[in-house]
């Protein structure tokens, strides 16, 4: 939105000037004649003129991505490059990021096999590619990030994960309660095997691994109600009573129950903005005014699938991508796209 904010700013102050002086004919003349090179700077990327015809005709995969500024069609090693600084800390070890990279890669082979089973008999484009369609947030990283992106990315050409020769599902998150979940128990289905649980014993090292967030009972229930608005904490009940939490083997929360209303961990945690749904709550009692409701949590995401920050502790001993994606997805091959 901001690259057609600026072009219209362009206009506008055009505009304002409504009887300029000879000495601003110059100027105007000037700008109209590097206003298509202005437009083309802004909005050259977007749609079928991208750019990319010479690596497009190098590669079989195209990714069409989808913004608010509309779609962008580039070469899908073009596009993770793109990808991967809006996914992970561009500060961490490269063995990391080569590991978010085949991970980002793994995404889109599961997104085009998908489609392919959703659409049976359909067969490859006229020009002989590959198209796969999603909607992200992409950017451009400058200067060393966007070396390391390149070579994260080039180092790992064509790599992705499979399980009985099909593309994972790959999550991912930045920091774990200290293990990660099992994804058989978290997505209720035993089609995720390769998602067991594992340990991340240096995750407590991290600066954001826990997180308090503190307010009074009044406000706590007020946004409670929102999803809620027949629920009533009744004086008397402790707030351990009138909330019964159910966990997982990672002690993150999977339900939290009271009376005859219910809701996911996740969505306690969305309500209240938490870092992570391995969360406890208590009731701080207060003499002189409401009662404060204090939520301790602790990692950073839904727990599930791959650990940046356990990765990146891996890769600081020595281990490398391959090393740490299989301590991650259980019993994977890693294949190549061409």
């Amino acid at each position: 939105m901001r690259k057609y904010k600026i072009v219209e700013n362009m206009m506008e102050n055009r505009r304002i000037v409504s009887t300029p002086d000879y000495r601003d004919m110059g100027a105007i003349l000037l700008f109209i004649f590097l206003l298509p090179y202005i437009v083309s700077f802004f909005f050259g990327n977007v749609g079928a003129g991208s750019g990319y015809e010479e690596e497009e005709q190098n590669t079989s995969y195209i990714v069409c991505n989808t913004t608010t500024a509309g779609t962008e069609k580039m070469p899908m090693e073009t596009y993770l490059a793109c990808r991967l600084p809006e996914t992970i800390n561009m500060d961490y070890k490269p063995e990391t990021l080569k590991a978010q990279a085949v991970i980002l890669r793994t995404e889109l082979m599961k997104v085009y096999y998908d489609s392919l089973e959703q659409e049976e008999g359909r067969t490859e484009s006229d020009d002989g590619k590959k198209y796969i369609y999603i909607e992200s947030k992409i950017s451009m990283a400058d200067g060393d990030k966007y070396k390391k992106c390149k070579e994260a990315v080039n180092s790992t050409k064509g790599m992705y994960m499979t399980y009985k020769d099909k593309p994972i599902t790959a999550p991912y998150f930045a920091i774990s309660a200290g293990m990660t979940r099992n994804g058989n128990e978290v997505l209720k289905s035993g089609e995720y095997p390769y998602l067991k649980s594992v340990m991340c014993e240096r995750d407590f090292t991290s600066a954001e691994y826990t997180q308090t967030v503190r307010m009074n009972k009044t406000s706590f229930m007020i946004r409670v109600k929102e999803l809620y608005p027949e629920l009533v904490w009744e004086e008397g009940p402790a707030l351990t009573d009138m909330f019964e939490i159910e966990r997982d083997r990672a002690k993150y929360v999977t339900e939290v129950k009271t009376g005859e209303f219910s809701m996911s961990g996740e969505t306690f945690r969305s309500i209240f903005s938490l870092n992570s749904s391995c969360f406890t709550v208590e009731l701080e009692n207060n003499v002189f005014m409401d009662d404060i409701v204090v939520i301790k949590t602790k990692g950073v995401g839904h727990g599930l699938g791959f650990c940046q920050y356990a990765a990146n502790e891996a890769a600081k001993k020595g281990s490398d991508f391959i090393d740490i994606l299989n301590y991650f997805f259980t019993d994977i091959v890693i294949e190549k796209t061409e």
